[in-house]
């Protein structure tokens, strides 16, 4: 059958309506009791209504037609030709476990395809395949129009094919993967980057001088919301000197660490501003507090069981801070 001549029919049918016909409905030949089909009445009407199917006494029967259907079906769920099928025939063939994967080439049509849950989906499949480390898939979906396939696929592709991305999500996922390299992070960390890019990059900056050098080439919000992003490297004058000239200083005081006296001071002088740096000094007040309450379980300040704790929950947040 020509793919016209299978759409057609079909173009109202659900996913679910795609499995049942094709893997839970008569799976043992061209009839069945329409005491199975209580779940898939939709379904029933819709192949009655196109001459596929009808009621022979106390049965669902398939008609000429809706055998010719249903192999032509089966023929098209491995044939790259499903590229061009309806909408929920391609959503059910990459969704649907009865089914065993596509080819690659198949696949890589869908990742083409009009649909962009599709694509996706398809993306994602290809990957799947890709944990034997061969990345030449993931490379031929690296030029995909669609840049969520382009960040599925982000991961496991060679890194500088992205050189010239304009995606920031597309850039966080080759990051995530680990295969940035220097060249990727000169590229985009560049001042001649839109900012959205630099910000996506900004895990492979941990340098704190390419780090200064990088936020003074940037607007004051700019640098507020980079340095939210990467607090690790909101420290010290270097986050007091954005919160100065940025528009929105209070959030970054959330986060930033090592903050000099004579700031923390002007915070806990102020009757307006700085309340980010208020809350924590106040948190931080009640915290010890209970923390001196507790420590009176111990010998002393310098008891080696308190120090083996400290070192633990160190250990702990600077791994955590990591992730």
């Amino acid at each position: 059958m020509e793919i016209k001549e299978i759409n057609e029919p079909t173009r109202n049918w659900t996913v679910d309506e795609f499995a049942d016909f094709l893997h839970y409905r008569l799976q043992h030949g061209d009839r069945e009791s329409i005491r199975s089909w209580w779940r898939s009445t939709s379904l029933l009407r819709k192949l009655e209504a196109t001459g596929l199917a009808g009621l022979d006494g106390d049965e669902v029967a398939l008609t000429p037609a809706g055998i010719e259907l249903r192999d032509a079906l089966y023929l098209l769920e491995d044939s790259p030709d499903i590229a061009d099928a309806n909408l929920n025939l391609r959503r059910h063939r990459l969704l649907d476990w009865h089914d065993h994967a596509l080819d690659s080439e198949a696949l890589l049509r869908l990742a083409s395809g009009r649909s962009g849950k599709v694509r996706v989906e398809a993306a994602r499949a290809l990957m799947d395949e890709e944990c034997g480390g061969d990345r030449s898939l993931a490379d031929r979906l690296a030029t995909n129009p669609d840049p969520k396939v382009r960040a599925v696929a982000a991961p496991y592709a060679d890194p500088h094919l992205f050189l010239d991305e304009t995606d920031p999500d597309v850039i966080r996922a080759v990051v995530r993967g680990g295969r940035a390299d220097d060249v990727c992070r000169e590229r985009w960390t560049s001042p001649d980057e839109p900012f959205g890019i630099r910000l996506a990059a900004g895990a492979l900056v941990t340098d704190g001088e390419k780090a200064d050098r990088m936020l003074a080439t940037m607007a004051g919000y700019e640098r507020i919301r980079f340095l939210c992003e990467y607090p690790r490297l909101a420290v010290g004058k270097r986050a007091v000197d954005a919160c100065r000239v940025g528009g929105d200083g209070p959030l970054l005081e959330y986060s930033m660490t090592r903050v000099p006296d004579s700031y923390l001071r002007e915070a806990l002088e102020s009757k307006t501003d700085h309340w980010g740096l208020r809350f924590r000094v106040e948190d931080y007040r009640q915290a010890l507090r209970e923390a001196i309450r507790l420590e009176r379980l111990f010998a002393g300040p310098d008891s080696q069981v308190l120090a083996e704790i400290r070192g633990q929950v160190e250990v702990e947040i600077a791994e955590e801070e990591e992730r």
